[in-house]
């Protein structure tokens, strides 16, 4: 069993429709797939993508509204809310600082839903995605479940915030390995930790492979594939 908890649809150079990528990411034993639409050239195309996703997720993908917190007025986010299973944040490629202080009301809004937040997080120069300075959000909203992308760069300041709260996790996408998974596992225990892929900005297969070859217990390969994806998402419908 596994659930991608890190998918994209309408990247520039993949054209493929939600069809297309359940076939592609499928062969790979993957059951169920979060998915938000990747940076598009206009905020209203962003949020078409959005509802597009959410129009023809079916019964395999898991669809996340992705949005600029600047743009988005309180009534229709908590409109929107009511339809998606969680949120995407993408600080720079809707360049924003998720730690504005004028956002706090939108973070308020999602705190009421009990949905995940997926951030990007990652070492870019840029203090909006830098995953010492955004774990911050997981003290200011303890409340939301935050996954922190890219595996918040395997920063260890990171990490060694992440141990004292609960409400903080990382994917697995791009930044890990096994040898990076075993160790964080070892750290902050699997029940942290979630399987995400990037698709299509990374090779699911490879992505996998990261954690199968991990020298972690069965359990804890569980956890990272599907189990603590399901609690999350379980969380959020409650």
């Amino acid at each position: 069993m596994v659930i991608d908890f890190h998918t994209h649809s309408g990247a520039s150079f993949d054209k493929s429709s939600l069809k297309e990528i359940r076939e592609k990411i499928g062969r790979n034993g993957v059951k169920k797939a979060v998915i938000f639409p990747s940076t598009q050239e206009s905020y209203q195309k962003l949020m078409q993508k959005n509802l597009e996703n959410l129009e023809n997720s079916g019964d395999f993908f898991i669809p996340f509204l992705r949005f600029d917190p600047r743009r988005i007025g309180y009534e229709e986010l908590e409109s929107l809310q009511k339809r998606f299973y969680g949120f995407k944040l993408h600080p720079r490629g809707e360049n924003f600082d998720p730690l504005d202080k004028s956002l706090a009301r939108i973070f308020e809004v999602i705190e009421k839903t009990s949905k995940p937040v997926i951030i990007h997080s990652r070492k870019e120069n840029n203090q909006n995605t830098d995953p010492d300075r955004i774990i911050e959000l997981a003290n200011l909203y303890p409340k939301i479940n935050f996954v922190f992308a890219h595996f918040a760069n395997d920063s260890d300041a990171f990490f060694s915030r992440l141990r004292k709260l609960e409400n903080a996790y990382v994917d697995t996408s791009i930044v890990s390995s096994p040898f990076i998974i075993e160790r964080r596992v070892r750290e902050i225990t699997s029940k942290r930790i979630i399987f995400g892929s990037d698709h299509p900005f990374s090779d699911q297969e490879i992505e996998l492979l990261k954690v199968k070859k991990a020298n972690i217990s069965k359990e804890e390969k569980e956890d990272i594939l599907y189990k603590n994806a399901e609690k999350l998402i379980k969380s959020s419908l409650l």
